[in-house]
């Protein structure tokens, strides 16, 4: 199917979730299924069933997957709520801040219907200085450590590690804990730091009855920009992303009085797409602003995007992270360094984000000898990557 027709596909959704009513859109079955794909990769079939359950046209077939899709996210929210609460519990009662980002906030306290919102972690923060802590008490729950990186570490329990199925939110895939000691982002080299912001915004609250570290809204909204541009950086951009984004935009006061203590470059792309595909959520006047502070170089990149080509969509392939990180810089001097030693020689914790088994076994240094590997995987198209990665799994 071709890139415009994944498009209109991509562009149909987006008018479900804008609109309260919906039209036929008369699709081949072909359109249909690669519809049900899209809907995988953005995260959206427990959303779309709640929005398209009335509507008189939709097949029976179709009408029964997205029954099975918000049903399946429901069992797995369900699991992982309940997960969450004795995590909250036990932290409050051995006094370590425990603040929880991303889904594990927005499911439990802006989501009207939790199971519109998947979720294929829990994604906590933490002090630094209480991870020895966290972990002990993480272990009392049955979690252990699996993986670490510069982005966080990751647990799990050893008796949820299987993928039982990639067609759904099956409740019994792998639901990890992403502990993060920071709140940061790397493109590349390029690096933003939030972890002051969000702690210096936090307040004590509740969340499923337990206590906890919550972020105000516009502190969890910036951090959200941030996360959804490093994937739309990465070509791993979701539209429940923006589905996120458009909720909380809508219960700000003033959305942006936080933006000018970062950088443009951290949020405007995301912006650009929520502007897109949200029109009306947030003001021309803000876009406005963070354009004029960017290179006309970099807001032709951020304008060019959509749910294709900056997502697992794009038939194209992802390309090497140097182009993009340079891009990033805008000709930073000092990023530019940084980009450059990332591509060249990251160091053991960024090597980990792709190989964090070598990375953390007893000879970390063979993980090194994997990189040009890695950079001719990037320059494959995709196709050609799932037909080798399939090959290996059979060799395996």
């Amino acid at each position: 199917m071709s890139v415009q027709q994944t498009g209109q596909i991509c562009n149909t959704i987006v008018s479900w979730l804008n609109a309260t009513g919906s039209e036929n859109p008369k699709w081949s079955l072909d359109e249909w299924n690669r519809f049900k794909f899209v809907c995988r990769v953005h995260g959206v079939a427990p959303l779309l069933h709640t929005k398209l359950k009335t509507s008189p046209w939709l097949n029976d077939d179709m009408q029964q997957w997205l029954v099975e899709q918000y049903h399946f996210n429901q069992q797995r929210i369900a699991k992982m709520h309940g997960e969450l609460t004795k995590i909250l519990a036990l932290f409050a009662a051995n006094n370590i801040p425990l603040m929880p980002l991303k889904g594990s906030i927005l499911s439990t306290k802006y989501y009207d219907d939790p199971v519109c919102r998947p979720m294929a972690d829990l994604d906590l923060l933490i002090r630094p200085d209480d991870f020895e802590s966290a972990a002990a008490l993480l272990n009392q729950l049955g979690y252990q450590p699996d993986v670490a990186h510069w982005k966080h570490t990751e647990f799990s329990r050893p008796d949820n590690r299987r993928v039982v199925s990639v067609e759904c939110e099956h409740p019994d895939n792998p639901r990890k804990l992403e502990i993060h000691r920071r709140c940061r982002e790397t493109f590349g080299g390029p690096t933003i730091d939030l972890t002051q912001l969000m702690w210096d915004n936090a307040v004590r609250g509740k969340l499923l009855g337990q206590p906890a570290s919550l972020p105000t809204p516009e502190a969890l909204w910036l951090h959200l920009l941030v996360h959804a541009t490093y994937h739309l950086w990465q070509g791993k951009g979701r539209l429940i992303h923006l589905v996120d984004l458009a909720l909380l935009t809508s219960q700000l006061d003033k959305p942006g009085t936080m933006l000018n203590s970062i950088g443009p470059r951290f949020t405007y792309p995301a912006l650009a797409m929520l502007n897109e595909y949200f029109p009306d959520v947030i003001a021309d006047s803000l876009l406005s602003s963070q354009r004029q502070q960017l290179s006309p170089s970099f807001q032709q990149w951020a304008d060019g995007l959509d749910l294709v080509n900056s997502s697992h969509l794009n038939p194209d392939p992802v390309g090497l992270y140097l182009p993009k990180a340079l891009k990033f810089t805008e000709g930073r001097p000092r990023e530019i360094a940084q980009a450059l030693r990332f591509a060249m020689l990251p160091g053991l914790d960024e090597i980990a984000l792709d190989h964090p088994r070598l990375a953390n076994s007893k000879i970390p240094w063979l993980a090194y000898f994997l990189l040009p590997v890695d950079w001719v995987k990037r320059l494959q198209r995709p196709d050609e990557r799932h037909q080798n990665q399939a090959k290996e799994q059979e060799q395996n």
